[in-house]
């Protein structure tokens, strides 16, 4: 279950969701609290401070898009493996309504009815509806299959499907540079033999822009993944543009072909085989804060970006971060969390 609840008070979100929570811990499972640390200390209280309740601060759970399917289905494993019949969640994502903000956690909501729906989770979305603007609120209900009352889940007739919330929902352009000249473009591509040496090319720009070498070296491997599926799979000439700026990467590989229609690819781990099946979409997603496909007037597109930490521009959902410092930390702690489980391309969280 993936509920949303527009709550107007500390009262209002308590009688909503203690007598859910209350109900999976009579039923041997576990309650997971991710909120502000007000609204969890209130609900664990009212829950008798039962020791199957953890309480994760939501900075360090909200981080991107693809690290929060991948967090959240480790929290459920691990709550699995210490014998919980299934787990409760009650998370408040902590939204910035700025556009490309919002946007992306709108695609978060809807992706998590896909990634997540398999497990056994039952999940529900606060948020605070006085904080919000309206638009914003029309579409946390088109993106939850229920609605959360004190009286428990209802079916909500708003939900729209997960795949047509992404395909009418482009990625606004604030922030892009893609109306500026690249800091390193390869044209006419064609021989997937050339891989290292575009690869390397690639980093070697990225080595010239003076941003940390880890993160450097994640955006190239994207990089590079998304120009092996256009060399392999696409129609020649590929194209690569890449952008360094001092506050975002970001690169557009193009082709001539047709590409896919999947906008829920690579939201999902890995699957069993040799190679893995979706990995490398997958392993994209966990490296940069944006991965978009879509068809252009002459062929196919893959835009992959991210956002560079301490810089002055707009947060995105990897960027974001509390005032304090213990959150960023814990936001940082997570984030590595998610490359570790990027390694790990056989297990399934």
């Amino acid at each position: 279950m993936h509920a949303a609840l527009l709550y107007r008070s500390a009262e209002h979100l308590a009688s909503a969701v203690v007598p859910f929570l209350a109900d999976g811990l009579a039923a041997g499972e576990a309650v997971v609290l991710a909120c502000r640390e007000e609204n969890s200390a209130l609900l664990a209280e009212a829950l008798g401070h039962d020791d199957r309740i953890v309480v994760l601060p939501r900075e360090g759970i909200y981080t991107r898009t693809a690290h929060v399917i991948a967090t959240l289905r480790r929290v459920v494993r691990r709550q699995l493996v210490a014998g919980a019949s299934g787990v409760r969640l009650l998370g408040e994502i902590p939204v910035d309504q700025s556009g490309d903000e919002w946007h992306e956690w709108h695609r978060c909501e809807a992706i998590s009815n896909v990634a997540l729906g398999p497990l056994p989770l039952s999940s529900v979305c606060a948020f605070d509806r006085r904080a919000l603007s309206d638009a914003i609120c029309e579409g946390v209900e088109e993106t939850h299959p229920a609605l959360m009352t004190p009286a428990g889940p209802v079916p909500n007739h708003r939900y729209v499907d997960p795949a047509t919330v992404l395909r009418r929902t482009p990625t606004t352009r604030a922030g892009r540079a893609e109306d500026t000249p690249p800091t390193l473009q390869l044209a006419d591509l064609a021989d997937a033999s050339r891989l290292p040496e575009l690869r390397a090319r690639v980093r070697a720009a990225l080595d010239g822009s003076g941003e940390p070498g880890q993160l450097r070296g994640r955006f190239a491997a994207a990089v590079a993944e998304v120009l092996l599926n256009a060399l392999r799979h696409g129609r020649p000439p590929v194209v690569v543009r890449l952008w360094a700026t001092p506050t975002r990467l970001e690169c557009t590989v193009t082709d001539r072909g047709d590409g896919f229609d999947d906008p829920l690819a690579g939201y999902t781990p890995p699957g069993n085989g040799f190679p893995p099946a979706g990995a490398g979409l997958w392993l994209v997603r966990q490296a940069c804060d944006t991965l978009e496909v879509f068809r252009t007037g002459t062929g196919f597109a893959v835009r992959l970006a991210t956002g560079l930490p301490g810089s002055d521009a707009p947060p995105t959902p990897s960027s974001a971060a509390a005032p304090a410092d213990t959150p960023a930390a814990r936001a940082d702690r997570a984030r590595a969390d998610a490359r570790e489980l990027a390694r790990r391309l056989g297990e399934q969280l």
